[in-house]
């Protein structure tokens, strides 16, 4: 949904917690990345390529999340992609992502040396850059949060059509490079101490909402105090996460300025732990009673064979019907 896709973007898009994603997870807790360290960088490229009929067209794809990284001297384009369902191609759709990042690179280099005058010659005419000049790296994490294990390919390889076992298979591979997915599922990640911001009370909810849904209203009944004092773009994301579309709608709508913004994280919070408690009543009584559906059975069980070996037929034949009776027997055997 729209809502969703907004809600889950814009808590990535501020600067502390995309830092706070890749250190979790690139660099596995490490404070590599500072939220200060990170810019905003234009989130759509496009290229313009002439088909085989000769019509010109454009390529164009918008980011999700991306961000230019400062590492000392040098920059990183860091990107980000939100899945909430298995998308089949998206080894393919990140890599094109990618290539159209270096592209956008490259042309801007060309830009660069027009607008500077300078003369190439040779080969440097050709490609409208230079041997020393240098582009970005750039990196894309694709951060899965379905509900479903993810089931798609995670590298160009996966999705080839080829023998693995063959020779051919064997001597291209020397020559056909694979592209790899850096892909994050939420639903499977560990180590979730490793992140410091919001993101681990968001994580820890959504794992604890599709694990176990007990630890989930406890975790929630537990930090109540920590999960009202989130910001109301990490408790809409939450609400995202969680798949609490209505929720997130009412929230969304937000009328009446800062203090009923608050009161609308307070009342979400709330609701969800509301819900909990009676959802757990609810447990309770299923598994009281299952447990004594359980407990009448084994007394049963012993009945039926206490009788039997009395070679009580006619007792045994009268309490399979009689509750009031299978009770006196019950007592007469001290069952």
């Amino acid at each position: 949904m729209a809502e969703e896709d907004y809600s889950v973007n814009k808590l990535m898009r501020n600067s502390v917690r995309f830092a706070d994603l890749y250190n979790g997870t690139v660099f596995r807790g490490k404070q590599v990345l500072k939220p200060e360290d990170l810019s905003d960088v234009p989130d759509e490229n496009g290229i313009a390529i002439v088909g085989l009929d000769g019509k010109r067209r454009l390529i164009r794809r918008s980011r999700d999340v991306i961000k230019k990284a400062s590492f000392g001297a040098y920059f990183v384009l860091l990107a980000e992609e939100n899945q909430d369902k298995v998308h089949y191609a998206m080894p393919v759709r990140s890599m094109l992502y990618d290539a159209l990042e270096y592209t956008e690179q490259v042309e801007a280099l060309k830009r660069r040396h027009r607008e500077c005058g300078d003369r190439l010659e040779g080969d440097a005419f050709l490609s409208g850059i230079t041997r020393d000049d240098r582009i970005m790296p750039v990196v894309t994490l694709t951060v899965y949060y379905g509900a479903k294990p993810w089931d798609g390919p995670r590298s160009l390889y996966d999705m080839l059509e080829m023998d693995r076992d063959s020779k051919e298979w064997e001597a291209l591979k020397e020559v056909l490079p694979d592209y790899r997915l850096n892909l994050v599922e939420l639903n499977n990640m560990r180590h979730l101490e490793r992140f410091r911001s919001s993101l681990q009370p968001i994580f820890t909810v959504l794992q604890y909402n599709r694990r176990d849904k007990r630890k989930f209203y406890e975790y929630l009944e537990n930090h109540r105090d920590e999960l009202r004092q989130l910001d109301d773009d990490s408790v809409r994301a939450m609400l995202a996460f969680l798949g609490e579309q209505k929720r997130l709608l009412r929230m969304l709508e937000l009328p009446g300025g800062e203090g009923k913004e608050r009161m609308d994280v307070y009342n979400a919070i709330d609701e969800l732990i509301a819900d909990g408690r009676e959802e757990g009543k609810a447990e309770g009584k299923a598994e009281g009673k299952a447990i004594g559906l359980e407990l009448g059975q084994k007394r049963v069980n012993e009945l039926i064979l206490l009788l039997a070996r009395a070679g009580r037929t006619q007792d045994l034949i009268r309490a399979a019907g009689d509750r009031e009776y299978q009770e006196k027997l019950f007592e007469e055997f001290g069952i």
